[in-house]
């Protein structure tokens, strides 16, 4: 055999892979791709039998990648990725842009202004946003699940595009019977002991507010962490202090943000993507908004002004 002979995969057979290994379901995998059930089964075990490998387990849960089907779809999102990049290119009509994004976000405060623009501006443009700390965004956008992503850290990393969106307070929130509920601020050093919901790991709230305890040498009691959402709920049940963005902060009854008078914690937001995908026009569209929508903000000097 010719060390220089090509060999090729069956585009149907990863096709029905991919799309499995996205459902990680046949049924929907189908349906995905418009044909017959028993077409998709088919084409991915023909795949497994020319590679003679295993690419799904199937448990009572129901489908799970094996390590190889995980290497696989990590390489057929981004071929994938590329034949949409292509369509883009032959459908492409004049200044209208169709088409689908996919946005991964740390939170829909930082996003929903630039989304409801861009579909004013690019209405035949379908959005999906996808959500969570920056750390799974950041992951989501190498890993090609997501197309744009806003994050909450510049990871200095020479594949991504990025915009600075914007500098951002972290403030302390308590419940309104908390013995701080009348005031507007305190000092860094009284949150030493005090009882705290902190972020879960990957979050950069919590990574910010972090860095400054540290430097300080102030330790708070953190009684758990949970996501986003369990934060503001926690802190309204009286369970302790929790820590959020100021841009991120909603008036609710219950609670009373305080601002940190001393050593302010802030995080950074960011719109990225990857540099070899910031010439696909829907990425491109957006990435032009955000360039001409981003001002510098002043930072809030009053806690009434949340």
């Amino acid at each position: 055999m010719s060390v220089n002979k090509l060999h090729f995969v069956n585009f149907s057979q990863l096709r029905s892979f991919y799309a499995v290994g996205r459902e990680l379901s046949f049924t929907k995998a189908a349906d995905l791709l418009c044909i017959g059930q028993p077409t998709v089964t088919t084409q991915v075990k023909a795949l497994e039998e020319t590679y003679e490998v295993q690419l799904f387990l199937r448990t009572p849960r129901g489908l799970k990648l094996t390590d190889a089907g995980e290497a696989l779809l990590t390489v057929a999102r981004q071929i994938f990725s590329l034949e949409e990049q292509a369509v883009g290119i032959l459908r492409a009509e004049g200044n209208q842009i169709s088409g689908r994004l996919r946005v991964g976000s740390v939170g829909p405060f930082f996003v929903m202004e630039l989304l409801s623009q861009f579909h004013a501006r690019y209405p035949l443009v379908q959005v999906f946003l996808d959500s969570g700390n920056s750390d799974l965004i950041y992951n989501k956008l190498l890993n090609y699940e997501v197309d744009l992503a806003i994050i909450g850290r510049d990871y200095d990393d020479p594949r991504l595009d990025l915009i600075q969106l914007g500098r951002h307070e972290v403030i302390v929130f308590v419940h309104r019977e908390h013995p701080w509920a009348g005031r507007q601020q305190i000092d860094l050093a009284e949150l030493d002991g005090q009882r705290m919901i902190f972020r879960e790991s990957g979050s950069v709230t919590r990574q910010a507010l972090a860095e400054i305890l540290a430097q300080h040498r102030v330790r708070p009691n953190v009684l758990m962490e949970v996501p986003r959402d369990a934060v503001r709920e926690a802190v309204a049940a009286g369970l302790g202090a929790g820590i959020v963005s100021k841009t991120e902060f909603q008036p609710d009854e219950r609670l009373r943000p305080l601002r940190i008078a001393d050593h302010k914690p802030f995080t950074e937001s960011f719109a990225a993507c990857l540099k070899g995908r910031q010439e696909l026009r829907p990425i491109k569209a957006f990435m032009k908004l955000v360039s001409e929508l981003v001002t510098p903000a002043p930072v809030q000097e009053s806690v009434a002004d949340l």
